[in-house]
C-alpha cells in the first residue's frame, strides 16, 4: 500500500518518528532511537509493529537505497509505519545561532507533522543563521528548533534538563551517559558565559557553534575533546 507523503517526506497523518544517521549502510544508535519509538509509542496509544517486521523493513530499504552517508526516516503512525533513506550531505561549517522571538511549548515525544519546527528553522536561516536558540517561559534555555544544545560554561560542559521543555535526544542523551557532560537548567541571562557550544543530533552528531549572534565562540582544545568524544560514542552498527 502506497502512503501518501507531504513535502518534508512525513506522511500526511501523525505520528511519532526517528531520523537516523547511516553510514555505510549501517544506522547510528539505532537500538536507542527504537526505545525511544517505543517508550512515546507507548504513551501515545500508538500502535508499534513487531520488531522483526521493523527489521525486516529496515534491510530492504537500505539494501534498495545504498548511500555513503544516508538519513534514514521510521515514521510511525495509527496504521502502520513508513522507512525512507536518502543521500544525507554533510555540513563541515560550524553554524551561526540567533534566538528565536517567542516562546516555544517543547516536546517530549518526536511527532509529525514537524511544520512547525521546520517553519522556526526556516525563519532563522532567513535572517542568515542556520538555526536559533528557543527558550521557555521563564527564560530557560531549551533547544533549538532541531537540535539540543551542549555549551561550555564556566569551564563545565552543560545541556539543559528535560524538564525545561526539551525533547530527549539521543546524542545528547550519548554526551551526558557516556562523555561526563552535565545537565543543568541555563538561564539566557547567562548567555555572555557561553564560551563554546554544539548543536546535537542525529544526523549533525555534534557540530560546532561559531556565533550566537554576534558573539563569537571558541572552537579550542576543550571543545575538539568532547566532539571526539562523542563522535566515538556514535558509532553506526548494521541492522543484520
Amino acid at each position: 500500500m502506497t502512503v501518501e507523503l507531504d513535502a518534508h517526506g512525513f506522511p500526511k497523518t501523525s505520528g511519532i518518528f526517528e531520523t537516523i544517521k547511516t553510514v555505510h549502510g549501517k544506522p547510528i544508535a539505532l537500538g536507542r532511537h527504537m526505545r525511544r519509538a517505543l517508550s512515546s509509542a507507548t504513551e501515545l496509544g500508538i500502535p508499534m509493529p513487531g520488531e522483526e517486521e521493523i527489521r525486516n523493513k529496515l534491510v530492504q530499504v537500505l539494501a534498495e537505497n545504498p548511500y555513503e552517508t544516508g538519513r534514514l526516516r521510521i515514521c510511525i503512525y495509527k496504521n502502520g509505519f513508513v522507512i525512507t533513506h536518502h543521500e544525507y550531505q554533510e555540513n563541515p561549517n560550524p553554524a551561526r545561532l540567533t534566538f528565536y522571538s517567542q516562546t516555544v511549548l517543547g516536546m517530549q515525544h518526536k511527532m509529525f507533522p514537524y511544520d512547525f519546527r521546520f517553519s522556526i528553522l526556516q525563519i532563522a536561516q532567513d535572517e542568515g543563521f542556520d538555526d536559533c536558540i528557543l527558550f521557555n517561559s521563564q527564560n530557560y534555555i531549551t533547544e533549538s528548533a532541531v537540535s539540543n544544545l551542549l555549551f561550555m560554561i564556566k569551564g563545565e560542559w552543560v545541556t539543559p534538563p528535560i524538564t525545561s521543555g526539551i525533547l530527549p535526544g539521543v546524542m545528547r542523551a550519548l554526551a551526558v551517559e557516556e562523555c561526563g557532560v552535565k545537565v543543568r537548567p541555563i538561564h539566557i541571562s547567562e548567555v555572555p558565559d557561553i564560551s563554546s557550544g554544539f548543536l546535537l543530533s542525529s544526523l549533525r552528531i555534534a557540530q560546532h557553534i561559531s556565533h550566537i549572534g554576534e558573539m563569537k565562540l571558541e572552537m579550542g582544545e576543550a571543545s575538539r575533546a568532547i566532539e571526539a568524544q562523542i563522535r566515538a560514542s556514535a558509532q553506526p552498527v548494521s541492522v543484520g
